[in-house]
């Protein structure tokens, strides 16, 4: 079975998600890192989606979705915007999966509605000293401005190749330099056109996550919790999970293998 689209209707329009497994399974929803898409997680919903049914929506402002319905909503507002998705797909109780962007909306969800979140799991999330926090606040996700020499295109393209190249990638020195290498041209392109997308809007969700206190409220999660081991210095409670898989779309088939695993030794 192939990994499906479709769209769902909330007030802000039409959300577009991706999908695989029977219908009759407790779903597992799947909240996408940024800056893209559902589009970055297709290798590990194929996967899991041989085992669970898996529905991956794209946040509001990112993908396919429509816009958020103002720019400077915090991550609450995606988590209920994410909720209402799930209820206009008839979901009552679910699993949830989070990784960076979608992580920091999935706990929001988990502390909204902690009847219908049978387990949290978090694949990716970091714990940012102040300094660099503000770092990424101030640059990380720019608001991009269209004109007619088309510069938005070699931004969002920078944007796409240079994450894999430094850290922050809007720092480019020997200091920030990352040793993992380029994905492959086809890999990039796809990113790149994800970003182009969503160029209007990208940056309102990644911006709601860069200014989330994600320890503070993953204090306040009552849901059993699975994620990275520093969760445990807010929750005690925390299970610390194991292999992940920080980029699925651009990560080696035997890395998203061991992360699946791990996500359904915990899930089922």
């Amino acid at each position: 079975m192939t990994v499906k689209r479709g769209f769902v209707d909330i007030d802000e329009g039409q959300v577009h998600y991706r999908h695989k497994g029977a219908e009759e399974d407790v779903p597992l929803v799947m909240m996408h890192p940024g800056p893209t898409s559902s589009h970055a997680i297709v290798p590990l919903i194929e996967r899991l989606g041989e085992k669970r049914r898996v529905l991956a929506p794209d946040l509001l402002g990112m993908g396919d979705s429509a816009a958020p319905a103002h720019e400077k909503a915090d991550m609450s507002y995606f988590a209920d915007a994410a909720l209402r998705t799930v209820d206009a797909l008839g979901i009552e109780t679910f699993d949830l999966w989070g990784s960076m962007t979608g992580a920091h909306c999935a706990i929001e969800m988990a502390i909204a509605q902690p009847t219908r979140v049978r387990r949290l799991y978090v694949e990716m999330l970091l714990d940012y000293d102040e300094e660099m926090e503000k770092a990424l606040q101030q640059g990380h996700a720019p608001k991009i401005t269209l004109d007619q020499i088309g510069s938005q295109f070699n931004l969002l393209w920078h944007l796409a190749r240079d994450q894999h190249l430094f850290f922050p990638w809007f720092t480019r020195d020997a200091a920030h330099a990352r040793n993992g290498g380029l994905p492959s041209a086809n890999q990039l392109h796809e990113k790149t056109v994800e970003l182009l997308k969503a160029c209007r809007t990208y940056h309102t969700a990644l911006n709601a996550a860069l200014h989330h206190k994600s320890g503070e409220r993953i204090a306040k999660v009552t849901v059993p919790v699975i994620g990275p081991e520093w969760f445990q210095n807010y929750l005690p409670s925390a299970t610390a999970r194991g292999d992940f898989c920080v980029g699925p779309s651009t990560s080696p088939a035997a890395q998203i293998d061991k992360s699946a695993a791990e996500i359904l030794r915990h899930l089922g």
